[in-house]
């Protein structure tokens, strides 16, 4: 396995490629980032998955250019690196993928639109699986590897505005890259970051698969803190496999009281809360995914939806829908109880488009 070659490379310590970077000020997004997930680069080609229609192994101008038209500002890449580096090697980053992302940027300025980078899997750690050699949480291999790749990101596009641009160290902290190493990670990967560009703004997702804030950030300039709006999960993740137990009848908004023992735990107001102290703090927060998935029925997703969309903006919170193209998305979401137009070949769901462009 060509990673284990990595093993032999790493010589330097971590200690001296994620130095303390000099005085970093303390930039915040001018307004609330509004948009979509795109999934072009989301996840690399794996045996035994069918293709997926929502990744291209690139982004499209289209998507972006749309985003404008329709009055959005936000675009979140959720990136999987093994489409980024070359011959399966940690420390080799493909120049020809890359330059994809910097195309992905390009039609963000273009069209207006903030491009926030995202690791979504990254090395030693992905919230779907746990097949990674290296455990980001506990393993220096994986440390170092994420730490570089991050620093080869930032000395990259050094100098691209933060108006443009900001990173998302990872996504959705649980198992090993949790708790107390979660809390190390987003330290050491900002440190990575501000060692090549001062200057960067990060996001990062709170721990507990960014339930809770890191309130040890709190104090670092220029960093925000990510959450998700998927609860309550009995209506967002509707006879998905997420979701766990049998079928029972379609869910309400509000959910009827008993509907879901384990999925009703949390409500978005209870979500909110929980970054209540950053916000009191005056962090820059945002949810970085939200969604629902389409066996919910449609004009139930619709109400959850402009309920957390409300809740949100009273909280000058930015968000991000999971996805534009795809299940929970405006357009391709399969949904069989929407009257959808035809958009570019695309089946665009007006109303949902609609109510997002309200809020």
């Amino acid at each position: 396995m060509r990673r284990i070659r990595f093993l032999v490379m790493v010589f330097s310590s971590l200690a001296t490629l994620c130095m303390t970077a000099a005085p970093t000020p303390d930039w915040r997004p001018p307004t609330r980032w509004r948009g979509f997930n795109l999934l072009g680069m989301f996840r690399a080609p794996t045996i035994g998955l069918a293709p997926d229609p929502r990744v291209d192994g690139h982004f499209v101008e289209w998507e972006f250019k749309a985003l404008h038209d329709w009055g959005f500002n936000f675009a979140r890449l959720p990136l999987d690196y093994r489409i980024l580096i070359a011959n399966d090697d940690w420390s080799k980053l493909d120049e020809s993928k890359m330059k994809l992302l910097d195309q992905a940027i390009a039609w963000g300025r273009q069209y207006g639109v903030h491009v926030q980078i995202a690791l979504h899997r990254i090395p030693g750690y992905c919230i779907l699986d746990q097949t990674e050699a290296f455990p980001l949480g506990t393993s220096p291999i994986a440390q170092e590897a994420a730490c570089k790749m991050w620093a080869a990101f930032a000395k990259r596009w050094k100098g691209i505005p933060n108006e443009a641009l900001s990173f998302n160290l990872y996504n959705e902290p649980t198992r090993h890259a949790d708790g107390a190493n979660g809390e190390r990670l987003a330290h050491m990967l900002i440190r990575a970051i501000r060692a090549e560009d001062p200057v960067r703004f990060v996001m990062a997702d709170g721990l507990e698969c960014a339930g809770r804030p890191i309130p040890s950030l709190y104090a670092v300039p220029a960093v925000g803190q990510a959450f998700r709006g998927y609860t309550p999960h009995a209506l967002t993740h509707y006879l998905s496999g997420y979701a766990g137990g049998a079928a029972k009848e379609p869910p309400s908004w509000p959910l009827k009281p008993g509907y879901a023992e384990r999925w009703n735990a949390t409500t978005p107001e209870e979500t909110v809360a929980r970054y209540q102290s950053a916000l009191d703090a005056g962090e820059c927060c945002m949810v970085g995914e939200f969604g629902c998935r389409n066996k919910t029925p449609h004009a139930v997703t619709l109400a959850w939806m402009e309920h957390c969309l409300k809740l949100w903006k009273a909280k000058n919170l930015g968000w991000a829908l999971w996805n534009l193209r795809g299940h929970n998305g405006i357009l391709d979401s399969g949904r069989d109880d929407v009257a959808y137009e035809d958009f570019n070949g695309h089946k665009l769901d007006r109303k949902m488009l609609e109510l997002l462009q309200r809020w």
